[in-house]
Formats: structure tokens, C-alpha cells, sequence
């Protein structure tokens, strides 16, 4: 990975969504020689559309209109039309707050829009965004990796069919101090019992040095973590399941019982847990991919060898880390809707698609057409995305049509049983008890 490039955006606020940058003029040399004659055979857009509005209102998060841009004079040359980009809320609430007022009276601001996780079931459930089944051709689903299609199949779709399309990308990683390994002639953990049986040889808890650790306060990072730990275990966090239940012990053990994990982790976020790692005081942790540049930056303390990414720990239900992200969607009163179709067909190509990744981390996944493009390039992450694809690790995020509120369930049921003021049955009880509740 290009050196500095993610630390600075980290500092400007953009955090991990812009760890990738490319140059307008590779996107041009890519569909100069791919020409428009190539996307036309395919059916992803027909030439010369005429519409009685040709404007197409686009709104994404600012950042990204750069990338957007580079590959409209394209499009527009070929249909006719005009797309007018707007800047997106930045977080699914603010998706709530700015859209649902207007799609709950039948009108829309905009006609295509980039969603998240967060506000996408909201927007499906209510019929306020359309269908992608038909609009979408197959081979573009197709182009996603088996291990994405159960997260496509939840959060993007109601009985398997898609109301939106995956254009960001989030998976925690499983970063290892792999300079220490080596002097102490071990590996990185593969499994849950190799964690705890290394994570007891290295750790030293009297000197604050830790096997591993995560930001586990709340709201939410206590959530995510825990969420990670049942998708190993094959549980389904919302139904505090055996899974789940396992999780929550191993995560209880790995605290108090064999002191490798540190019980401040509770009161911690990821900015004090990236400090401990680069404080050298963990030897392997999971943490989202903007690390990658919080540690490059830290041009005092970084080496490669120092920040190497390997397959998560396997616990009962395999190699696993949930992904999340967000997506392409048409709302349902979209003053162009016929505008919105070609475009979101356009933008997600097998063509187009690869080439806005290369500009822009909040335009990558993990799509085979994608990881062919950049499988030249010396990023980490592009890497350590592809064992990941191969390596079937990906697992669905936890669904749940209240998801902030299920999330927020799963923070308090956990904290209690962490802290000791509730045993691992009682939590489990009322955990299934407030989930129903939500369901009611």
C-alpha cells in the first residue's frame, strides 16, 4: 500500500473508506480501450436516451465523487442524460433522518443513492426502493464471491430479492506481530484453542502486555466484537444461540480465566486498542482495514513485518469475520427512474466497476472482475482481501430489521455477563426476551 496514503485520510475524517487512490487518467485509458461499442453488446445501457428529464440526481458521500466523475463523460456521451452528484449522508441514521420524510409522502430528492447497512432494511421494508432483480444483470451478481451472497441475500434483499448493490466493502482483519512470532520460533493462531494456548506463552498481564485485544466499549464496538466471536462459532447473535453462547464464554475466558485479553478493553475504542498494538503491547488483534494506514503512517514504529494479516483464529464454525458495507440503491419515487437504471447498471460492471475501485476504498469489494484488475498492485489489503475470498471467511452481518436497537441488546446483554452481574443463562434468557420484544 502506498505509504501515508489512508493516515492522511484518517486525519481529514475520511478514516478507512479512502484507502485506495488511483489518477482520473487511469479510468479514462480503461474505458477508452474498452469503448462504449463493448458495454452497448452487453445491454447495460442504450445510446441516445431520450427522456423527458435527463438529469440524473446521484447522491454519495463527497469523497467519492472524484472517482464518480472520472468515468461519467462516458456515460453521458453514450445515453444523453446529465448526472447531477449530491453529497450522502455519511452514516445510517442521517440516511433516515434526510430521506424518509419524502419517500414516506411518495417523492424523492434524488434517484439513485449509495445506503447503508444501517438504513437499507427500513427503506426495503417499507416499499421505498425498488427492486434490482431485473435491472441488475446476473453476471454482475455473479462477479460477487460465494462468501458474499448470504450478506446479499440479508441486508440487501427481501426473499432473495436485491433492492440494493454492494459498491463498499468491510471486513475486520486478523493482524499479527509476526517480527515477534519469529523470534519466539511460533505462528500466528489458526484456531480458537491455538489463541488461548499461545495467547498464555506470550502474555504478560502484570507488564500490560497482551495475546489480544479489541475496542469493546459501548454503543456498538462491544457488539461488533462479540458478533465476530458468534459468526466463528456459528451462532446467530440476535437469537442468542449456542453459538452466541459460546462466543460470550470464550470471550469471558480469554478475559478472566486465562488472562490473555484485557478487562479495560470494556472502557476501550479502537483508537486506545491501536495504540496498545503500536505501544507493543499486543501480539495479534482484529481490527477493521483503516488500521493498515493508522500503522503506516506511524512512520517511527512501522515495519511490514510488524503488521501481517492472516486468517482469523477458526472457531467451531470455521475461519470467519462479518462484513458490512454499503450499497447502490433506486428509490422507488425517483423522479428519473429510467435514468437511475442505466446508471446503477453502468457504475456496477464488470467494466466500470474495477476502475472506480482503483480510485476509491469506499468503491471497492471483493468481486472477482475487481481483484483480477488490481491483482498487480503491492496493497496489503487487496492481498489480504483476496485469502479472505478464497478462503471462504467472509460471514453474513448479523440481520435484523431493527438492527441499531438489536445491536444495542447485544451491548448490554454482554456487558453484564463480562462484568460478572449476570450469569451466561440469565443473559441469554433476556437477550431472547428484548429481541422479541423489538419484534413485536
Amino acid at each position: 500500500m502506498r505509504k501515508g496514503t489512508l493516515s492522511k485520510a484518517v486525519q481529514s475524517g475520511i478514516s478507512r473508506r479512502t484507502f485506495l487512490k488511483g489518477t482520473a487518467g487511469s479510468i479514462a485509458a480503461a474505458l477508452a480501450a474498452t469503448g462504449p461499442s463493448k458495454l452497448l453488446a452487453q445491454g447495460i445501457f442504450a445510446p441516445k436516451l431520450i427522456r423527458q428529464n435527463n438529469t440524473i440526481v446521484f447522491a454519495i458521500q463527497e469523497f467519492a465523487h472524484p472517482a464518480i466523475q472520472s468515468v461519467l463523460p462516458q456515460f453521458e456521451e453514450d445515453t444523453g442524460l446529465t448526472v447531477q452528484l449530491e453529497g450522502g449522508p455519511v452514516s445510517g441514521n442521517d440516511m433516515l433522518t434526510r430521506y424518509s420524510p419524502a419517500f414516506a409522502s411518495g417523492t424523492s430528492p434524488v434517484d439513485l443513492f449509495s445506503d447503508a447497512d444501517d438504513s437499507s432494511p427500513t427503506f426495503m421494508r417499507a416499499g421505498w426502493v425498488m427492486p434490482l432483480d431485473e435491472i441488475i444483470p446476473q453476471e454482475t451478481w455473479d462477479d460477487f464471491p460465494p462468501s458474499m451472497q448470504d450478506h446479499i441475500r440479508g441486508f440487501l434483499s427481501i426473499d432473495d430479492v436485491p433492492y440494493r448493490i454492494p459498491h463498499e466493502f468491510a471486513v475486520g482483519y486478523f493482524f499479527s506481530r509476526q517480527d515477534w512470532l519469529e523470534e519466539r520460533g511460533l505462528a500466528a493462531p489458526t484456531t480458537w484453542e491455538e489463541l488461548v494456548e499461545v495467547g498464555k506463552e506470550v502474555s504478560d498481564p502484570d507488564n500490560g502486555v497482551w495475546a489480544t485485544t479489541d475496542g469493546l466499549i459501548k454503543p456498538a464496538l462491544l457488539y461488533v466484537y462479540v458478533a465476530y466471536l458468534a459468526a466463528q462459532a456459528g451462532g446467530k447473535v440476535f437469537d442468542f444461540d449456542d453459538g452466541t453462547a459460546e462466543a460470550l464464554q470464550f470471550l469471558y475466558d480469554m478475559i478472566h480465566t486465562h488472562r490473555i485479553f484485557p478487562e479495560e478493553a470494556l472502557n476501550q475504542d479502537y483508537t486506545a486498542q491501536n495504540e496498545l498494538y503500536m505501544g507493543d503491547k499486543v501480539w495479534f488483534m482484529r481490527q477493521w482495514p483503516f488500521f493498515q494506514g493508522v500503522a503506516e503512517g506511524n512512520t517511527e514504529w512501522y515495519a511490514p513485518e510488524k503488521l501481517v494479516i492472516s486468517l482469523p483464529p477458526a472457531g467451531p464454525a470455521g475461519s470467519k469475520s462479518w462484513i458490512g458495507g454499503w450499497g447502490y440503491s433506486i428509490p422507488t419515487y425517483a423522479p428519473n427512474p429510467d435514468g437511475a437504471k442505466a446508471l446503477i447498471s453502468y457504475l456496477t460492471s464488470k467494466e466500470v466497476a474495477p476502475e472506480l475501485a482503483k480510485q476509491q476504498g469506499f468503491l471497492l469489494t471483493p468481486r472477482n472482475s475487481i481483484l483480477e484488475a488490481m491483482s498487480d498492485t503491492d496493497d496489503e489489503l487487496i492481498a489480504a482481501m483476496g485469502l479472505y475470498a478464497q478462503n471462504d471467511v467472509f460471514a453474513p452481518r448479523a440481520f435484523h430489521p431493527r438492527v441499531a436497537e438489536a445491536q444495542t441488546v447485544v451491548d448490554d446483554m454482554a456487558s453484564l455477563f463480562l462484568t460478572n452481574q449476570s450469569s451466561l443463562s440469565e443473559v441469554l434468557e433476556q437477550g431472547k426476551q428484548l429481541i422479541a420484544a423489538l419484534d413485536q
